[in-house]
């Protein structure tokens, strides 16, 4: 008898060997994978937190596949700036309270989001863990990737006449002068151009990593 409890201990330990952890919930149920970049891992609860906490990452997407898709993108992109520059930057309060602040003003209070914390079995220390990954990106966003894209007159011009006045007369608006909508319409082309550029350097820095997108919707 004491034969075959032994044996049945080390059959249970072999089984749990074989499903990958999560260090970051350790001491809880496995979760499930959502993403995995080198030896890192994104789950499916670091997915739901994000979309809980983020206030920028609006359901903007058709289906609910493109949504947490997404969402994925976004997460593997916050580790893959981390762990390119996380020797280069050390972070301060500063760099924390710039994403927390939107974070307390979408979930209301500072009460309502202990109370979010401990239903994830969560301390201020592992809430400040979870969103490092996001305030390194957006420091590194700040201070190495500012962009000064300057706008050619010609181009404000080209997007008035041929996107902004066939718009208003579809909807049957009286178009404002090239004068009034020339800050708008730099505003809106300077914004896309950054972020063009923002995902082709992206695309190329995660070249250099190990990446595989999990997530099954």
């Amino acid at each position: 008898m004491r034969f075959k409890m032994i044996f049945l201990f080390f059959l249970l330990t072999a089984a749990l060997a074989l499903f990958p952890q999560d260090e970051s919930h350790a001491g809880t149920l496995i979760d499930k994978v959502a993403a995995a970049v080198n030896d890192g891992i994104i789950t499916y609860t670091d997915v739901e937190k994000a979309i809980l906490f983020y206030p920028e990452l609006l359901r903007l997407e058709k289906t609910d596949e493109d949504f947490y898709r997404h969402i994925v993108d976004e997460l593997v992109n916050y580790r893959v700036v981390f762990l390119e520059y996380r020797d280069e930057f050390t972070l301060s309060e500063d760099d924390y309270e710039q994403v927390q602040t939107p974070i307390l003003q979408k979930i209301g209070s500072m009460d309502q989001l202990r109370d979010i914390l401990q239903g994830y079995q969560m301390t201020w220390s592992d809430f400040q863990a979870f969103i490092r990954e996001k305030v390194l990106f957006e420091k590194v966003m700040r201070e190495r990737f500012s962009m000064n894209i300057e706008i050619a007159f010609a181009d404000i011009e080209a997007f008035y006449q041929t996107q902004y006045i066939p718009s208003q007369s579809e909807l049957q608006i009286e178009p404002r002068s090239m004068v009034e909508m020339a800050p708008t319409i730099e505003k809106y082309l300077r914004q896309a151009r950054t972020a063009e550029r923002l995902s082709a350097w992206l695309n190329d820095l995660k070249r250099g990593y190990r990446i595989d997108i999990k997530l099954k919707v």
